[in-house]
């Protein structure tokens, strides 16, 4: 008889292990920046080139490896952080499975070098493809020294899976974030292609904050700090006036590991309600302390998401905590935080009052106002381009007048016109074209008409080139952090394309020399800082098709015959063709309906 079930063969089975621990050069990173951290490390460096795909290296101070560690650590399940199933309830450590080594070692070519502090000499381990090649004694520093190679090259297809190397440094720079939020006594520095990205000096937590996050955060973040029988809640939370356009810088933390919670940042952003402009998120760095036996952190392979064993009081006492430190903020609403019955809730010995009982112990809010500035959505890409009202220069007026020209003139693709030579055109307070289509009766705004005329031609003119470049009078500064100004850099194609000119100018900063003619010089930061959280969520291609749309809709708000305007017969013809050549005839590029059909049927039935 055949039997067809086998055990797999090592290397297969470390294969298939790898691919749910290690997969990108990110996840080879957060290993061994944990491992460092577990080690007792207090200086670690990260130097990467090609995106972590030709080269990791991260080296520490810890505590190191004996010769005998340096080969076991390697073996599936080799763990010095878990001695029997009682300490599964109790894991204080940030990598416990003894799966990261052997998994990394399945799929690259491994160094490693380390020595014990008060030994004379240290070890080489090199491994390639879970294969152990060689092991010698070596002259190095104490501590450890990962050198990971050629990640995947034994497994093509999950290397060709990788994305380009722009997205895979900002993966690897969340990363490298995290654990550096996490743990600022630690120095840590980040090194990509030989240029210093992070140089984090030991500090406490609000400055590495700022290290990482830039010096606009200085002064602007509010200390939360909460304490009882359950679970200790501290960490910061940035003044309203911070926000940003997506959540991708909320950070929680349980007993240092970085998590991901819906639930956990629902009670935040529920608090920050009333002081946000709408389409905009808070900033926040949050640390939960909680005995493990009240957590599960073993519930997903990254281990990013956790399980408590009462979320409802979590949940109670970080919104609580959450406004009260909103309450100091200058002008803003005072909350009352006395109820007996939140109290009881959260400081009480029995745990697990329900999401509706806390929400009733909460004081209600006051009248917020927020001050007086206009806010712009990721829906409203298009308004940062405009200028203001009566301010339009005469270059402007001369384009207006071009773009009329090749409207109303005879410059129109040779294709079938949809008015008739004797169709009947009327203009209605000079503002509506009344014209008939078959037996129906057609009522076109011209102002809108012709912004979609315009609107598709630009898009059209896409295909010539890059946009036309206005230089600044006064060139403009932008401070960025430096994971921002990385992503940037990778993308200076874009703005070049699109009529940015743009150069470095020292550190983390940024000189804007030219942007496009089209645009208002005014809106110059909230044009990048739109792009640059556009770049965070979709990508360099989409990202360039959504500015380009963007300064599309300027030109043809700007350019657009105005409301009342007298057209002659011809140019209501022309007008009323070009319209019905465009893509979408029907509606503006804002959205705004176009024109109107009156049925015969219609007319008829009013008239009866």
């Amino acid at each position: 008889m055949q039997h067809l079930i086998q055990l797999l063969p090592d290397a297969i089975a470390n294969q298939i292990a790898a691919g749910e621990v290690v997969q990108r050069p990110a996840s080879v990173i957060k290993e061994l920046l944990e491992n460092a951290i577990d080690a007792g490390a207090t200086k670690v460096e990260v130097d990467i080139k090609n995106a972590g795909k030709t080269l990791i290296r991260v080296s520490d101070n810890g505590c190191g490896m004996s010769a005998q560690d340096a080969r076991m650590c390697f073996e599936r399940h080799a763990t010095s952080k878990i001695k029997n199933q009682k300490d599964l309830f109790s894991i204080r450590t940030l990598g416990f499975r003894g799966e990261a080594l052997a998994s990394i070692a399945a799929v690259a070519q491994v160094k490693l070098r380390t020595r014990l502090h008060e030994a004379e000499l240290g070890t080489e381990t090199t491994i390639e493809a879970s294969n152990f090649l060689s092991q010698e004694a070596v002259v190095c520093p104490p501590g450890t020294m990962f050198e990971v190679k050629n990640l995947f090259f034994n497994v093509p297809a999950r290397r060709n899976f990788l994305k380009s190397n722009p997205v895979e440094t900002r993966h690897i720079l969340n990363e490298f974030i995290r654990v550096a939020l996490a743990h600022p006594a630690v120095h840590l520095s980040l090194t990509h292609n030989d240029t210093n990205v992070y140089q984090l000096p030991k500090s406490d937590q609000e400055e590495r904050i700022v290290q990482l996050f830039g010096s606009e955060l200085r002064g602007k973040l509010k200390e939360i700090e909460e304490t009882t029988g359950y679970v200790r809640i501290g960490g910061f939370i940035g003044e309203p006036e911070i926000y940003r356009k997506n959540r991708s810088e909320q950070f929680f933390f349980v007993n240092g590991r970085y998590i991901r919670s819906n639930y956990l940042n629902h009670a935040v952003f529920t608090a920050f309600e009333a002081f946000l402009p709408r389409d905009s998120y808070p900033f926040y760095v949050i640390f939960l302390e909680i005995d493990p036996v009240h957590v599960d952190i073993n519930i997903h392979p990254t281990k990013t998401e956790v399980k408590f064993d009462d979320e409802q009081t979590i949940y109670a006492l970080l919104h609580s905590v959450v406004k009260r430190a909103l309450g100091t903020v200058e002008n803003a609403p005072e909350f009352d935080f006395t109820d007996a019955d939140l109290k009881a809730a959260i400081y009480g010995s029995k745990p697990g009052r329900s999401p509706e009982a806390e929400s009733s112990t909460i004081g209600k809010k006051q009248s917020f106002q927020l001050p007086q500035q206009k806010t712009v959505s990721p829906k409203d890409w298009d308004t940062l381009y405009q200028r203001p009202q009566g301010q339009d220069t005469a270059k402007q007026e001369i384009q207006q007048v071009r773009n009329q020209q090749d409207l109303f003139g005879q410059k129109a693709a040779a294709k079938a016109e949809h008015v008739k030579e004797d169709s009947l055109l009327v203009q209605h307070q000079l503002r509506y074209i009344l014209t008939q289509k078959g037996p129906d009766l057609l009522i076109i705004d011209q102002h809108l008409a012709h912004q979609r005329i315009l609107y598709e031609s630009f898009l059209r003119s896409k295909e010539g080139g890059k946009l036309s470049s206005q230089q600044l009078l006064f060139p403009q500064t932008m401070e960025f952090s430096s994971a921002d100004y990385q992503l940037l850099m990778t993308s200076v194609d874009i703005f070049a394309k699109l009529g940015f000119e743009v150069k470095e100018f020292g550190k983390n900063t940024l000189i804007v020399y030219g942007v496009p003619a089209e645009i208002t010089t005014s809106k110059v930061k909230d044009i990048f800082g739109q792009i640059l959280d556009d770049l965070k969520q979709m990508g360099q291609s989409k990202v360039e098709s959504k500015v380009f749309e963007g300064i599309a809709k300027a030109v043809a708000y700007r350019s657009a015959v105005t409301s009342p305007h007298k057209l002659s017969s011809i140019e209501m013809k022309n007008m009323v063709n070009a319209l019905f050549r465009c893509e979408a005839p029907g509606f503006s590029p804002s959205g705004r309906p176009i024109y109107k059909v009156l049925s015969m049927q219609e007319l008829e039935q009013f008239f009866r």
